[in-house]
């Protein structure tokens, strides 16, 4: 008999993100990343894993229940969804605390399909702190 997870599982596949064009979204810290080059040798260090929820991952609509996104984006994911390759979203781990970098379209579409909610995470390993995003607001403000 076949397991429905598995049923699932196996609808969609994942591909290692394309850090080179990710770089627009890994600008927005240049405190970390001061260079693309610091980007590039940083997020190699990573590895694909099962995210959720309890992982408090910021800078993401993944667990919101209600969630307004920008038509276009989704567009592009659905059509993602529907060929079954997945670029996978970048996640870095920061101090023991997760920040999404890049993929929040795609995840917050995993999450409510009920599909598989994967990421590319990568560790970070810096005393300085994360580029501030004002108290309060949203993801992508």
């Amino acid at each position: 008999m076949i397991k429905l997870k598995s049923l699932i599982e196996n609808t969609v596949s994942f591909y290692k993100p394309d850090f080179e064009n990710e770089w627009e979204e890994a600008a927005r810290y240049p405190k970390l990343f001061p260079d693309k080059q610091t980007w590039l040798d940083t997020v190699q260090n990573g590895a694909v894993v099962d995210v959720n929820c309890q992982m408090n991952i910021s800078n993401t609509d993944m667990c919101e229940p209600d969630v307004d996104l920008e038509p276009e984006k989704v567009k592009r994911v659905a059509g993602k969804v529907k060929s079954g390759k997945i670029e996978l979203p970048i996640v870095m781990k920061y101090n023991n605390q997760y920040e999404l970098i890049g993929g929040n379209t795609r995840l917050v579409a995993l999450k409510k399909l009920g599909l598989p909610t994967r990421a590319w995470v990568f560790n970070y390993n810096s005393t300085q702190p994360l580029y501030p995003r004002p108290w309060g607001a949203k993801p992508h403000d």
